[in-house]
C-alpha cells in the first residue's frame, strides 16, 4: 500500500502537493488550499482535489520538480515606441 499520494485539482489540474504518511505537504509554488462546507478546496481555482497513489503509472515525486517561471506578459516587454503587427 502506498505511503505518497499526489494531490491534484479536478478542475484545473494543477498539483497542489503531496500526501506523505498522512501528512499533507503543499508544493512551494501552490496558494494555501481553501476549505469549503469542510473539504479541501484546489487554492488556484477552489476546484475538488483528489489522491493519486504514488504506484500510479501516471505520478511522479513532485518534491523533485523545480518551479517554472512565469512568463512575463508581452505588454510588459515590448518597447515604449514599438507597436505590434496587425
Amino acid at each position: 500500500m502506498a505511503s505518497l499520494f499526489n494531490v491534484h485539482c479536478m478542475l484545473c489540474g494543477r498539483h497542489s502537493g503531496q500526501v506523505r504518511n498522512g501528512t499533507f505537504q503543499r508544493l512551494s509554488t501552490a496558494p494555501p488550499h481553501r476549505t469549503q462546507a469542510g473539504r479541501s478546496r484546489c487554492g488556484f481555482c477552489g476546484g475538488s482535489l483528489y489522491l493519486e497513489a504514488e504506484d500510479s503509472p501516471f505520478s511522479r515525486d513532485l518534491s523533485t520538480f523545480t518551479p517554472i517561471p512565469t512568463p512575463v506578459a508581452a505588454s510588459a516587454t515590448r518597447r515604449s515606441g514599438q507597436r505590434r503587427a496587425s
